[in-house]
């Protein structure tokens, strides 16, 4: 009776301990699958940087030495490029002439670095602080740019303020644009010789010429490479040319880059 009574309950506990035998071998063997099949996600590859600097021999550009290099051909650091333009630090960060403010060193940056650009430049001053930037420190801004922002949008000015400081209308009429050749003459006015240029480097390519435009203050920005580049070189170094050249003093000439940079880049005007 003993016998019988262990015969069967050892076949109940047997029954019962199949499933649970079962499924924790479905479990190893699954587990021992995604381990071999499934791989870990990659991490998004890091984003390539450039930050460029015009500053005088003035300036107090000690802040650069704060920003982060980029080291061993990855992302993550910047490839810093400072130009001093009235006494540079190499032949390779030398402008042609000392005009147009801020904006020869950023065509001259273009120009020469056109075949390889990073994935974001981030175009700025040399002064660590000043009243355009809000009391934001100048190393500050560098650190806290989202280049992936900048990366999908194309262009991004630095002046975190709402609104646009420079809103402008461009003359539609002929008549009322000034010729390169009289820019800065007198009764030119700052419409009719931004008229002309938007003509001059968009019209001449069968672009349309805004009628009104609205520019941030001070010339401090990012842009992608794809931005840049969505113009030729060849374009770049017409407008560098025009900059060489024009009547124009470096205050004025700098002020109508100021105004375009955005549409330059790709931005959209009325």
């Amino acid at each position: 009776m003993g016998t019988l009574h262990f015969r069967r309950v050892r076949r109940a506990v047997s029954f019962l301990a199949r499933p649970l035998l079962f499924a924790t071998l479905l479990s190893v063997i699954a587990r021992a699958f995604l381990h071999t099949t499934t791989k870990p996600s990659p991490s998004p590859p890091q984003l390539t940087k450039a930050l460029v600097v015009a500053s005088t021999s003035k300036d107090n550009t000690s802040w650069l030495a704060s920003i982060p290099r980029r080291e061993g051909g990855g992302g993550g650091g910047w490839d810093v490029f400072h130009y001093v333009v009235d006494a540079p630090l190499s032949p390779g960060l030398a402008v042609p002439a000392n005009k147009g403010n801020e904006a020869m060193v950023y065509l001259t940056y273009i120009v020469a670095h056109y075949d390889d650009l990073p994935d974001v430049v981030f175009f700025r001053h040399g002064h660590h602080r000043a009243w355009h930037q809000g009391g934001h420190d100048a190393a500050a801004q560098v650190r806290g740019l989202r280049a992936a922002h900048v990366a999908a949008v194309g262009f991004a000015s630095a002046r975190c303020l709402p609104g646009c400081e420079n809103v402008m209308t461009v003359p539609g009429v002929p008549g009322r644009a000034v010729p390169l050749a009289r820019f800065g003459a007198p009764g030119a006015s700052r419409e009719g010789m931004l008229a002309t240029l938007l003509a001059e480097f968009l019209g001449s390519r069968g672009e349309e010429v805004p009628r009104r435009l609205a520019a941030p203050c001070c010339a401090q920005f990012a842009a992608s490479r794809a931005a840049i580049r969505a113009r030729p070189r060849e374009w770049w170094a017409r407008l560098r040319d025009w900059l060489l050249h024009t009547p124009l003093d470096s205050m004025a000439s700098g002020r109508l880059m100021e105004y375009t940079w955005a549409i330059w880049l790709g931005e959209k005007a009325e």
